[in-house]
């Protein structure tokens, strides 16, 4: 009895994470799908957050068919509906590729929904803001050959909360005090003017290892 009770808990913690790794799967999209607005947007200075979604060629508002991640690039045949001009492959590509990283990233965390970890769900929130981070940072330097410094910003407090929240978890003071004045560092040079674009490179990566080490450890 005991042993068919178990089974069944299995199979049905099995079915609940399989329902998270497709929502995680589906959020990387939509997120995607949101990555390459603000890598558009950003470099022009537009608002990415309440103007509706439009064309870049017609002009033409979006409405929320021409919106669904990856479904809409193949139902449309790559092209916008209202002026027939082919949209970049990218679209796509920055979906899939987005959906498949914050999967993989789920199941690195290994999320029980049936017994839910505080410091996962914290681990999960980081992951999301840090991984947003990387992905506009890039997008916009593959673009713009430079890396946008409000984003870099945004991303560095993002990683400050997170660090001060492990040390308030842990006893490894002298770690997250490094990490966090080797952040503020970073922030103050990324905001220097005379900072130049290599340099900025470097600072990126710096920042990218460092969310990545504690990610790891945190897990």
């Amino acid at each position: 009895m005991k042993y068919a009770y178990a089974l069944d808990y299995k199979k049905e913690n099995k079915n609940l994470n399989t329902i998270i790794y497709f929502f995680m799967f589906a959020l990387g999209t939509v997120l995607g799908s949101f990555y390459t607005l603000a890598v558009y947007r950003i470099p022009l200075k537009q608002d990415i957050t309440h103007t509706r979604s439009y064309c870049p060629k017609c002009n033409h508002k979006l409405n929320f068919l021409d919106l669904i991640p990856v479904l809409s690039y193949i139902f449309l045949g790559g092209k916008c509906r209202y002026c027939k001009n082919k949209i970049r492959p990218r679209y796509i590509i920055l979906e899939i590729l987005s959906g498949i990283v914050f999967l993989l990233y789920a199941m690195l965390l290994d999320i029980n929904i049936l017994n839910i970890e505080y410091e996962k769900i914290m681990a999960l929130i980081f992951g999301v803001l840090f991984l947003s981070t990387i992905f506009i940072i890039i997008g916009i330097f593959k673009e713009h050959k430079q890396i946008e410094k409000v984003v870099f910003n945004f991303g560095i407090v993002v990683e400050i909360i997170y660090m001060i929240y492990l040390y308030i978890l842990n006893t490894s003071i002298y770690r997250y005090i490094i990490y966090i004045i080797g952040l503020i560092l970073i922030a103050i040079l990324n905001n220097e003017k005379k900072t130049t674009q290599k340099l900025k490179k470097i600072l990126f990566v710096i920042y990218i290892v460092i969310g990545i080490i504690e990610i790891m450890i945190s897990i």
